[in-house]
């Protein structure tokens, strides 16, 4: 999330609106929340009705996976803090671009934690005219 936040301004000339959907719980969404600084608006999914219709998978294996743990190992070499057990670190997450026909333009359900698309891959599918 913090790669979209750096580039909210060419999102936002794009004509695109960025929502974030966490399941987590209020009182963690309310930190991520400041830590990020994230502009974009946030959808609390508790019940993972999203997640669910997205095809989002729940997996030990990947969520801990040697690049993933590689991820956290370099962020605590580099001295960055890393967000600690704030609930279920198992779920996996994706990308979505649903135009504004409702139409689904871009999946990316992410393979494991670190796993997302480029910002110049999300600018290209949005600045598709369809």
């Amino acid at each position: 999330m913090a790669q979209v936040v750096a580039h909210h301004e060419q999102f936002r000339a794009a004509n695109v609106q960025i929502v974030t959907v966490s399941f987590g719980t209020e009182y963690w969404s309310k930190i991520w929340l400041q830590e990020t600084e994230s502009p974009f608006p946030f959808l609390l999914d508790q019940e993972r009705k999203a997640y669910r219709a997205y095809g989002l998978e729940s997996s030990v294996l990947r969520a801990w996976s040697p690049r993933n743990l590689l991820y956290y190992l370099q962020a605590r070499l580099q001295g960055r803090e890393t967000l600690g057990d704030r609930g279920d670190t198992h779920q996996l997450g994706g990308d979505f671009v649903v135009d504004g026909n409702g139409r689904l333009q871009l999946a990316h359900p992410s393979r494991d934690p670190v796993d997302r698309p480029s910002i110049a891959e999300l600018l290209q599918v949005v600045q598709k005219k369809y």
